[in-house]
Order: C-alpha cells, then sequence, then structure tokens
C-alpha cells in the first residue's frame, strides 16, 4: 500500500515529461522557416544580378492598385558598370525583364556628349533597334532609356559586345562605349528566375 504514491508519483512525472516533450514538438513545428533575404547581388562574369525585397509595412492592394510593386514584392535587374583607371564611372548599364519579353532599363553615359544626337546602339556590329534620346541628365550623368525588343534581347543572349555609340559636343566626333556581353545570358536568366513569384 505503501508504493502507490510513488508510483503515482511516476506516473505523473511520466505523464509531465510525455506532455512537455510534446509541447516542445508542436514548439518546433511551428517555427516559421528563415525569412527570405531582403536584399542579393550574384556576379556573372561581367554582369551583376541584383534583387531587393520592397519594405513589408505598405499595402499590397493599394500598391497594385497603383500599378506599383507590393509588400514584399521583389525587384530584380542585371546591370554592369564601366570605370576608368582613376575609378571614375564612365557608364552603366541597368536591365530589368518586362512581363512582355523585352527588356527595359537606363543607360548613364558621361557628360560633354551632344545630346539631341541620342545614342545608337549595335550587338556585334550588327545595328539594334532605334537610336534611343537622352531622357535627362543627373549629377551621375546622362541617361538613356532603354526597351530591347525580344530579338535585340536574343541577339544580346548570344553575342559577345553591345557598341554604343554616342556624338562628342565639342568638337562633334563619334564617341564609341563597348560593353562585354560576357556572362549576360546567365544574368538574364537569373534575373528572370529571381524575379519570378514563386
Amino acid at each position: 500500500m505503501r508504493r502507490l504514491p510513488h508510483l503515482s508519483l511516476t506516473a505523473a512525472l511520466a505523464c509531465a515529461a510525455v506532455t512537455g516533450v510534446s509541447a516542445q514538438a508542436q514548439t518546433q513545428t511551428q517555427t516559421p522557416a528563415p525569412a527570405q533575404p531582403s536584399a542579393l547581388t550574384e556576379s556573372y562574369d561581367d554582369w551583376t544580378v541584383r534583387c531587393a525585397t520592397q519594405g513589408a509595412a505598405a499595402d499590397k492592394a493599394s500598391e497594385a492598385a497603383k500599378g506599383k510593386p507590393g509588400a514584399g514584392a521583389r525587384e530584380c535587374s542585371l546591370s554592369q558598370t564601366q570605370a576608368n583607371g582613376n575609378g571614375q564611372r564612365v557608364l552603366l548599364m541597368e536591365l530589368r525583364p518586362a512581363e512582355d519579353g523585352r527588356l527595359r532599363g537606363n543607360l548613364i553615359l558621361p557628360f560633354g556628349l551632344a545630346l539631341q544626337k541620342g545614342a545608337t546602339f549595335a550587338v556585334d556590329d550588327l545595328p539594334a533597334g532605334k537610336p534611343a534620346p537622352f531622357r535627362t541628365c543627373l549629377p551621375v550623368g546622362c541617361v538613356v532609356s532603354l526597351l530591347f525588343t525580344d530579338a535585340i534581347t536574343q541577339s544580346l543572349r548570344s553575342g559577345t559586345k553591345l557598341i554604343v555609340k554616342a556624338q562628342a559636343s565639342d568638337p562633334e566626333a563619334e564617341v564609341p562605349f563597348s560593353i562585354s556581353l560576357k556572362g549576360f545570358d546567365a544574368a538574364l536568366q537569373r534575373t528572370i528566375a529571381l524575379a519570378s513569384p514563386k
């Protein structure tokens, strides 16, 4: 008869232990998965892929109604920056895949160019689209808005260099810029994959 309290205590401890293990297991299963990084940068030869996630505090429905990415929307781009021997930036090209299969973006070129002449493009010396006008000049340089069709995009993916030509303002002479396409195809594929909704 004296062993009954001991058995009851043992049973109670065993029950408490089982309950504790069960609660611990439940707690472990409820632990959320680690959040995706809010920013990402990867290099593909001469091109860089960057992604950033919009702030989670914004209202998705409101932003979508305005035609803007909502909270948690990931924006990705591929870019190439070139600098001279002094480390001063000469050009920056940044592109984003559009839903229609085209590429949109901006090209920033240095000052001292004839803005009214715009810029022309060629992939491996084959013309690529119409001349593009300069949109504005900022402290970082003069901006050309880019819109590449699917056909031009395919040329970029298989080409070796993109030649951009502009005119110097004084004296008026052609100023060529050569943009390497090494790694462009891999960078574009990665950008599309990262930007796609999961």
